[in-house]
């Protein structure tokens, strides 16, 4: 769950599933979020560093990039760049007038950043074997980065997977306009 006072998340809490639900119970661990349109998205729960929750004003704003780029955040003494990741995906903006905002710190090969989403729900057991295609025409601009989806029944979310690699990418932090 998400510590407000610590301004982190516990990847060992669950989802919001109830007791009992025997859906992804096997399978992998993966971190669980929700963008400002209300798609709901995973990453492995391996290249998560943290997730941090804060307000806006902690981000320095930099002058001259993208506005998919938030800002620069002092995380733990090292300056990483935050992203609104549903701009990365060709999607809504994050919507920043809000006491806190939720930040998931990624690092791939060395790079660390930042992706701020709307909310986090939590953390979810999926099967890499039931991971299908993606079939979202939708997501146009960010489908290089959306690995697969599940999809877990009538009534649930289709979850979509990222792909962590890409989204560290520094070519990508300034290729979305």
């Amino acid at each position: 769950m998400l510590d407000a006072a610590a301004g982190f998340f516990d990847l060992e809490g669950g989802g919001d599933r109830p007791a009992g639900d025997s859906v992804g119970v096997q399978g992998e661990l993966y971190l669980r979020f929700v963008l400002a349109t209300g798609e709901e998205f995973v990453l492995p729960a391996m290249g998560v560093q943290e997730v941090a929750g804060m307000t806006p004003d902690r981000i320095s704003a930099v002058p001259n990039v993208p506005p998919v780029v938030m800002g620069a955040y002092n995380w733990r003494g090292q300056v990483i760049w935050v992203g609104d990741l549903g701009q990365f995906l060709g999607m809504a903006p994050l919507n920043t007038n809000r006491a806190e905002i939720s930040v998931i710190v990624v690092a791939d090969q060395g790079v660390t950043c930042g992706l701020a989403v709307d909310r986090v729900v939590g953390t979810e057991f999926l099967d890499p074997r039931q991971l299908r295609p993606p079939l979202s025409p939708d997501l146009v601009q960010g489908n290089f980065l959306v690995q697969g989806e599940w999809f877990l029944g009538e009534g649930l979310p289709v979850m979509r997977l990222l792909e962590p690699k890409a989204l560290v990418d520094s070519r990508l932090w300034f290729s979305v306009a």
